[in-house]
């Protein structure tokens, strides 16, 4: 799958996200995260931007990003909705969201905790019915495995690919959750008009 974002604007939302790598020379890249590490200020870059702020409460006005990274943002929060809406209420019309999650159907399904943290599952068709509920069009779903294995039902993560939409998507009886999907590779997965933008499961 091909994507070309057209725009300025790129917002990454959690520390997660700020460290996805993306060859995107002519964008400003906002990060935002609620605690500021010496992670995240060693990402800084003349084209990045770093705020500490709350996911739920983003400082950002409405319809400027063109595209969101949600890298597993949703599995360490209170309230996934919320941060849901803020991204549709911060995305220009036609903006990309780019969204992953713990497979709730990995060997992740016994644990409650990564290290100190502690995070919640949740099944891709529920995530998938929050985004439609915001008008979000489904681009694409895929399950993504780590060290270059192959991926299966069981692999630890899941990639959506969303576009805001300024309609209300009509009734699709083929609910995308019950497609076998075909994706490319997910280092082929995102790439802009510019230059290529490439993530490797392995930075997950």
């Amino acid at each position: 799958m091909v994507i070309k974002i057209l725009g300025y604007q790129i917002v990454k939302i959690g520390a997660l996200s700020a460290e996805i790598p993306t060859e995107l020379p002519m964008r400003h890249q906002i990060l935002i995260s609620e605690k500021i590490s010496q992670n995240l200020t060693a990402l800084l870059t003349p084209n990045n931007s770093l705020l500490q702020a709350k996911p739920t409460e983003l400082p950002l006005i409405q319809q400027e990003i063109n595209a969101c990274f949600l890298t597993n943002t949703l599995n360490f929060s209170q309230d996934p909705h919320q941060i849901l809406r803020e991204a549709h209420r911060v995305l220009a019309d036609d903006g990309w969201l780019f969204l992953s999650l713990f497979n709730p159907l990995s060997p992740l399904i016994f644990k409650q905790k990564l290290g100190d943290f502690p995070f919640r599952q949740y099944p891709t068709w529920r995530i998938i019915d929050w985004l439609e509920l915001l008008h979000f069009d489904i681009m694409e779903r895929k399950n993504l495995s780590i060290k270059h294995q192959h991926a299966t039902l069981f692999s630890p993560l899941t990639l959506i690919v969303a576009q805001k939409q300024t309609y209300p998507l009509t009734l699709n009886t083929e609910k995308v959750r019950s497609k076998i999907p075909t994706f490319l590779q997910p280092s082929e997965a995102f790439q802009e008009d510019i230059s290529p933008c490439r993530i490797s499961p392995d930075n997950k």
